[in-house]
């Protein structure tokens, strides 16, 4: 029977993501369509934010799965890639933090946040994000889940 569920166009972001138990899998998720946005394509940030409980993912061997949010620790991509957002030009600060992660494992880059007036120190920078933190790695981007750091340093 021939597949005839409309489905809208994707974009592929290949991924590395860090579970729970230290298992890594290299994944691709699929971003949506987003005009609105220079890419054209919803980012990973706005896609791991959304309330879900599974994603569905690609896998290396050409299968599908789901990857439950409570599991992913982190999340790799390419800092150039589809699934990262432009750099702001005005407003944004740089700050060079070390995320130490339940597990154990530490992992260091920098921090872009805006600045709101009020609001200025670390605490309230890191309470004012949703799940997930984005720190820049050279050319790769890491989304650390905020459920899985017990501590940031600065």
């Amino acid at each position: 029977m021939p597949d005839t569920i409309p489905r809208r166009t994707t974009t592929p972001c290949a991924a590395n993501v860090l579970l729970h138990g230290g298992a890594r899998l290299d994944v691709t998720f699929w971003l949506l369509p987003d005009p609105q946005r220079e890419p054209g394509v919803t980012p990973l940030r706005l896609l791991l934010e959304e309330d879900r409980r599974f994603f569905p993912v690609g896998l290396a061997d050409g299968s599908s799965g789901l990857l439950s949010r409570d599991a992913i620790v982190t999340v790799e991509i390419d800092a150039d890639g589809p699934g990262a957002e432009p750099v702001p030009a005005e407003g944004t600060s740089l700050d060079l933090v070390t995320l130490h992660l339940v597990s154990g494992e530490d992992v260091s880059g920098i921090l872009r946040s805006t600045a709101v007036e009020g609001y200025g120190r670390m605490s309230d920078v890191f309470n004012s994000f949703g799940r997930f933190v984005a720190l820049g790695l050279g050319t790769r981007l890491v989304f650390a889940s905020t459920s899985h750091i017990a501590r940031v340093s600065f």
